[in-house]
């Protein structure tokens, strides 16, 4: 771990992002709160997505005292379809110029949506899926959509909304199925608009509490082992801001930007478009 925080990605201050204006889902705290500081020191002005919206406002004012930029919140719960047409009748008639698909959960026990669907499902994948084809045509040709994956997708090797798990083992493995139902959306979305710049993204083992609480006795340890959030957020502002970045890549937080072997599971592009195939049907976007 002390090799990774020494090996990740800082992402450069350049280029600006002035004027435009970036959607951030689950924004309010940990990768997501850093991701939207990085985006507001850049000139970027940031919407806030989250479930949480007492949370949000107050996380979007105390970014606008720190950096002076603009923030603003917009709900949304991604565990819930019927939550994504009030995110988008909240923005209004207000363009936008890119998405992170940073939102995520790790489930501790086994749950489903509001729709029934397998809950880390549901959220990763399936609510980020609808939400983007709702968004899709407010962005400009070459917008950057960023989506948040983990390495430990390669611990599995399917992702579907039916699946059903027992103990701390299947709670990951739920985790592990959406992170690589993440990089095959993304994959397969860049495949299907190509005008678009989809990118995903590994942001490194980070501190951020995605798993739960850790034993008082665990905790300075995992702080040192652990990136924080600002730099697990590197990774995002890197796919967000670099010319080198190409449409339908993958940025490692140590690795920078990486070319999968062709056995990788995530390479499986008949698995693509099934995922995309399955997201329209559930979502009701087909």
């Amino acid at each position: 771990m002390a090799d990774q925080r020494r090996r990740s990605i800082a992402c450069p201050d350049a280029p600006r992002l002035d004027g435009r204006r970036i959607l951030v889902t689950g924004g309010n705290a940990g990768i997501g709160l850093a991701t939207c500081r990085g985006l507001l020191e850049r000139g970027a002005e940031v919407v806030m997505a989250s479930r949480n919206q007492d949370e949000a406002r107050a996380a979007c004012r105390r970014l606008q005292d720190e950096t002076g930029g603009s923030a603003r919140p917009v709900p949304l719960d991604l565990s819930d379809l019927s939550s994504v047409d009030g995110t988008v009748a909240a923005l209004g008639d207000d363009p936008l110029d890119g998405l992170v698909f940073n939102a995520g959960v790790w489930p501790r026990a086994y749950n489903v949506s509001a729709q029934g669907h397998e809950l880390a499902f549901a959220t990763n994948v399936l609510g980020h899926h609808l939400l983007f084809r709702r968004l899709q045509s407010r962005l400009p040709k070459g917008a950057r959509v960023v989506v948040l994956t983990g390495d430990i997708y390669i611990t599995v090797d399917d992702c579907t909304h039916a699946y059903r798990y027992r103990g701390a083992a299947g709670c990951t493995r739920a985790y592990a199925r959406s992170k690589l139902g993440n990089l095959w959306w993304a994959f397969e979305t860049q495949r299907r608009f190509p005008a678009m710049h989809l990118v995903a993204v590994h942001p490194g083992v980070v501190a951020s509490g995605l798993t739960g609480e850790v034993p008082r006795a665990a905790r300075r340890l995992r702080e040192a082992a652990l990136l924080t959030t600002t730099e697990g957020a590197q990774t995002s502002l890197y796919a967000l801001t670099q010319l080198d970045v190409p449409p339908g890549g993958y940025v490692h937080n140590t690795m920078g930007i990486v070319q999968l072997r062709p056995q990788d599971p995530a390479r499986d592009e008949g698995r693509w478009r099934s995922l995309w195939h399955l997201c329209e049907t559930l979502s009701g976007s087909r």
